[in-house]
């Protein structure tokens, strides 16, 4: 959290748009419109916005509630909003503008991408639900493994990451900043919601 702001608060100071290494890579990653990479971004682009990310949170507490998983549904939830509220106010605040020549209609400022932040706060949450469901079941509760979702997690991430830079609507370094502030969103939601679980005796939220 501390990178994300202090970038952003030189961004907002020095008044630059995109950096020497933001240029470069969006020259790398650009695509020609109606080609199928193109589509495939601008699929990504869609899932991932503020409509889709809010459908799949909502879509994946739903399942956490039904398999009776209901504090890893409230943290779910809870780092989704958290996310979206801090990467609106942190947007305000560095007013960084997107790069030109947008080949996919975005609006509002560009620093950091809400699609990479939405991406790693939800496929980061479920990575480290699952892992917790299956240290539950392990027979050392107490050792912690890298598990296959965080793989998946980052494959989804990085894929969200190409997206937008691809179809020049975010500069390299705004969705690296979504990616911070979606783990960070992530560990403060957990560690909330953890610090409740053991202070209350509430069942519910122990699961």
């Amino acid at each position: 959290m501390a990178v994300v702001l202090g970038f952003g608060l030189w961004l907002r100071l020095s008044g630059t748009a995109g950096t020497v290494v933001d240029e470069r890579w969006l020259h790398l990653v650009g695509l020609d419109v109606g080609s199928v990479p193109y589509w495939i971004a601008v699929t990504l682009a869609e899932v991932g916005g503020v409509n889709g990310a809010m459908i799949c949170t909502g879509l994946a507490a739903a399942l956490l509630v039904l398999l009776r998983r209901f504090r890893a549904a409230v943290v779910l939830v809870t780092t989704m909003l958290l996310g979206v509220a801090l990467s609106e106010i942190i947007k305000a605040l560095v007013m960084r503008p997107r790069p030109h020549d947008q080949l996919y209609d975005s609006l509002g400022f560009s620093y950091p991408s809400g699609h990479a932040m939405g991406a790693t706060a939800l496929a980061m949450g479920l990575a480290l639900i699952a892992t917790r469901a299956h240290m539950d079941r392990s027979a050392d509760p107490t050792r912690w493994r890298f598990h296959w979702p965080f793989a998946l997690a980052a494959v989804w991430i990085l894929a969200m990451m190409w997206s937008r830079t691809a179809l020049q609507v975010h500069w390299l370094t705004d969705t690296i900043a979504g990616v911070l502030l979606g783990l960070t969103v992530v560990v403060l939601a957990d560690a909330f919601w953890t610090v409740i679980a053991a202070r209350t005796r509430l069942p519910a939220l122990r699961r």
